[in-house]
């Protein structure tokens, strides 16, 4: 009969010590499960996880994905990125549109407060000077009015795009985040 040599070593992945006959080349593990190969060199035995051969690939894999993942987030945030641009540059048109008919209903007010000082300088019938004072005061009433619906529009121009542009903001810092995990598990 042949004689058996047991050796101890220690489970690569529990650390648990083991002891078989050095005449196996595959053992698993009673603790964990893991499968290893007995490996024989010079002046001695180890175990090598046969599963190191599947994490290696899984590494490889997981860093292809990432690399893709990469691509495609690349791609998102360029689209997120032209809407956000989009939307800014929408929302800034219809505030100077709406900035120019404010400076327009200021001019006329100041025009109208100039008018009103010259009609006061000049010695008219009184019928001339109460229809000029009544355009005048009518002039300045409309466009102040003006002023105020502009100054409601403009809020709620802001208030209007507010919610989009914030979302999408958030949708940029997010995949910017994960563009920067996917970039640490592919350089890893």
């Amino acid at each position: 009969m042949e004689n058996v040599t047991l050796i101890t070593l220690k489970c690569s992945n529990c650390s648990a010590s083991l002891q078989i006959s050095d005449k196996l080349d595959r053992y698993i593990c009673n603790y964990c499960g893991t499968e290893h190969a007995l490996l024989h060199n010079s002046g001695g035995f180890y175990f090598r996880r046969l599963e190191e051969k599947l994490d290696n690939l899984e590494k490889i894999t997981e860093k292809g994905n990432a690399e893709l993942a990469i691509k495609r987030l690349r791609s998102d945030l360029t689209t997120r990125t032209h809407q956000y641009e989009v939307m800014i540059k929408e929302k800034d048109d219809l505030m100077r549109l709406l900035e120019s008919r404010r400076s327009d209903a200021v001019s006329t007010i100041i025009v109208a407060a100039v008018a009103q000082a010259a009609i006061l300088t000049v010695n008219f019938p009184l019928q001339i000077y109460s229809a000029a004072q009544l355009a005048v005061v009518f002039t300045m009433i409309y466009q102040l009015s003006q002023i105020s619906k502009i100054q409601t529009e403009r809020q709620k121009t802001a208030e209007k795009f507010r919610p989009e542009l914030e979302r999408i903001r958030d949708d940029i810092d997010v995949i910017e985040i994960k563009i920067r995990k996917k970039i640490k598990l592919a350089d890893s």
